[in-house]
């Protein structure tokens, strides 16, 4: 534009003064446009990078929220399911059914015979029961067994407080029992003790041989150890946390940031979160001193307490005020079969942190734009007004001029273009680092983000070789051979190069996980150098470790048990077995996942195992039965899996072998009817016996005799 301005200036003196003003204000209207447009597409890339890093953030909260809920419902069902055998053994049902007649008194229940022997049943049993303890609870709620003699003769503390979780029991569920609490000390996980302490249990009904419930045993759980441990394994980020409220938005498993609350007076010196804290919102950062205008008790839940407690899951990511009162994201259910809400969040600053970093990028790279672009429009208004001077002197002095200003003009044009086409790819790259490689092998440029992220300076990189700066060793330790790197590939062979199970080295000498690719530049056939794009996915890798981790902590429930446990979905395909269902089909886990449940059993059981499977399906309710293959006899629970909203998916089955049981029970049945005719043949003869007296003394009645035997009737 500008070549054309000036070329018109050798056509006609006057003319071009009178066109100069006019080209000018085209030139301005131009220049404004050109910010504009760039300011737009600014707005919309940084629109763009916060709904996506929103995005990603909500999927890995629902991912950890899932994953926690699952671990959590493994091990609650482990303990029912342990707690519940225990129940029906028949040793515990003969000695509960001998201390239900001891009289319901604290001196009388101590001195009993039944109480030692329920003591010394459960002594063995150290590591389910041994510190935190168990109940025999009458059914009029009285503590008849218990390992501790100031608890026996009393109300059970769960009659006080979950009344409704201990009529169940008694109406033939296990069920778990939130945490309550509890004037019985326990050792904290800190060794310390308190005189009220928080505890959990899981109660049992003990039923006699009519299958009439008698009696519920329960097992005490110490809330801060397994039950914290498993809720505090799913977060994300250094800020993450998930934990476990009950209806009323108390806090139910312990908070990460204890010390925290103890600093702003929410806890006090050695008190424990649970149950201790209630999800309200003060209006402010606590933890930046924000003094709440109202007590704690008039606070309202938060935003995500009070959707919860109604029941409702959710997902916020535009950010709302936790406990501490500190912005975060969060997704959050309630786990109606436990009765409990589930929630994870993450603090909005620390969610948001990539996005920030974009943005100042981009805002930079924007400021730079809008300055290049003004200073180009100053410029061309100088150069304008240095040759509306000239024309004032003389013609041929203005021909010279204009040479050169053209040859000056053409320079500065092409800087231009190279500035502006520097500035969009920084604007297009600006979430990722990028640098250049030239053909002799040296950087010859790197942006802003890639500075960044290792933490150099451009002059310290640019002209210098980069593999024996930022990539010379792998992440194990050992030497990286710049003839093994993929990026030197791209220069040198002219193949593309990408990895994600590599690290770069930071100026400091500390590493970090990358994903790159590097893509070779050709020109005229022949390879003019090569560029990297490479970004920082160290929290991915944090996330994808993590997810591991909470999927092997859940194997590791399933494998703990000694029933068979599988999880099929709708078609009956196999997507999670045990070990010990794996063993009794003589294969692994992995051969087992993916084959069809019903593919491998004997042809006798297909059928009717899989009608049962169907019935589940169909009508979202469990169901138990029991078969034989190969000679053993499985004791079969059906359960629907179902999602959020309510749908069935898919049906978990636990398989137990009570070959054991059905043969004692054969023989006790043998024994009975061998007993009812041993009874019949001894009343025949003692009738038989009856009858020859009678005749003896009938005979001696006939000689005159007295009766020789007293027959009594």
């Amino acid at each position: 534009m500008f070549l054309l301005l000036l070329k018109d200036f050798r056509k006609d003196r006057q003319s071009s003064q009178r066109g100069s003003t006019q080209k000018l204000s085209i030139l301005l209207i131009l220049t404004i446009c050109f910010i504009a447009v760039v300011v737009v597409l600014a707005w919309f890339a940084i629109d763009r990078v916060k709904v996506k890093i929103q995005t990603d953030v909500s999927d890995a909260l629902q991912i950890v929220l899932q994953t926690t809920q699952e671990s959590l419902n493994l091990w609650v069902e482990s303990n029912k399911f342990q707690l519940n055998r225990l129940a029906e053994d028949t040793r515990l049902v003969s000695l509960v059914e001998r201390q239900l007649r001891v009289p319901r008194n604290r001196v009388e229940l101590l001195k009993s015979d039944a109480l030692r022997d329920l003591r010394a049943f459960f002594r063995p049993r150290k590591n389910q029961f041994g510190q935190a303890g168990f109940f025999i609870i009458s059914p009029d709620f009285v503590n008849i067994g218990s390992m501790r003699d100031n608890n026996m003769g009393a109300n059970n503390l769960i009659a006080s407080q979950a009344l409704d979780r201990l009529n169940q029991a008694f109406l033939g569920k296990t069920v778990m029992v939130p945490p309550i609490w509890s004037d019985v000390p326990l050792n904290s996980s800190s060794g310390a003790k308190s005189q009220t302490t928080p505890t959990m249990f899981f109660a049992a009904p003990v039923k006699d041989a009519q299958d009439k419930i008698i009696a519920v045993v329960t097992q005490r759980v110490d809330p801060s150890i397994d039950f914290t441990r498993l809720i505090q394994l799913g977060r994300i980020g250094k800020t993450g946390e998930t934990y476990v409220f009950d209806r009323y938005g108390k806090l139910l498993s312990e908070s990460r940031f204890e010390n925290d609350l103890r600093k702003v007076g929410l806890l006090n010196e050695g008190q424990t979160s649970i149950l201790s804290v209630n999800l309200r919102d003060p209006g402010g950062d606590l933890s930046n001193g924000f003094i709440p205008s109202v007590p704690r008790y008039q606070q309202p839940l938060n935003f995500m307490a009070q959707q919860a407690t109604r029941g409702k899951s959710g997902l916020n990511v535009e950010g709302y005020r936790n406990y501490r009162g500190v912005p975060v994201y969060g997704a959050w259910l309630w786990d109606d079969r436990l009765g409990i809400g589930l929630t994870s969040e993450i603090a909005e600053v620390e969610a948001l942190g990539p996005y920030f970093a974009t943005r100042a990028v981009i805002l930079t790279v924007l400021g730079i734009t809008v300055l290049l672009a003004l200073g180009s429009l100053v410029f061309a208004v100088v150069i304008e007004q240095r040759a509306s001077r000239a024309l004032q002197k003389s013609y041929d002095e203005l021909e010279i001029r204009v040479e050169e200003r053209t040859a000056e003009l053409k320079e500065n044009q092409e800087r231009l273009g190279q500035a502006e086409e520097r500035s969009r790819l920084l604007l297009e790259s600006a979430e990722e680092g990028i640098f250049g490689v030239a053909e002799n092998g040296l950087v010859n440029f790197i942006n802003p983000a890639g500075l960044a992220m290792l933490g150099f300076e451009a002059d310290e990189l640019i002209g210098q070789k980069i593999h024996p700066l930022i990539h010379h060793t792998r992440s194990d330790g050992t030497p990286y051979p710049v003839e093994e790197c993929p990026m030197h590939h791209s220069l040198t062979q002219g193949v593309l190069g990408s990895r994600d199970d590599e690290v770069l080295w930071r100026k400091d000498g500390s590493s970090f996980h990358v994903e790159y690719t590097s893509v070779p530049i050709r020109k005229n056939d022949s390879i003019a150098g090569t560029v990297v794009v490479f970004r920082d996915i160290s929290e991915r890798k944090q996330a994808e470790e993590a997810l591991r981790e909470s999927r092997a902590t859940a194997r590791g429930l399933l494998d703990a048990t000694l029933e068979s446990l599988l999880l099929l979905d709708k078609e009956g395909n196999i997507i999670a077995v045990n070990q010990t269902a794996a063993r009794r089909h003589q294969r692994t886990p992995e051969e087992l996942i993916g084959k069809n449940r019903f593919d491998i059993l004997p042809q006798n059981l297909r059928e009717s195992r899989k009608a049962h499977f169907n019935n589940v399906l169909q009508s979202g309710k469990p169901l138990d039965f029991e078969d034989i293959r190969d000679g053993i006899v499985f004791h079969h629970n059906y359960y629907p899996v179902q999602d959020k909203t309510g749908a069935t998916i898919g049906v978990a089955i636990f398989a137990q072998d009570i070959s054991e049981r059905k043969h004692l029970e054969k023989e006790m049945k043998q024994n009975v009817e061998e007993l009812e005719q041993f009874s019949k043949l001894a009343i025949g003869r003692e009738v038989k016996m009856i009858q020859l007296k009678e005749e003896i003394n009938e005979l001696l009645g006939q000689l005159g005799q007295g009766e020789k035997y007293e027959i009594v009737e």
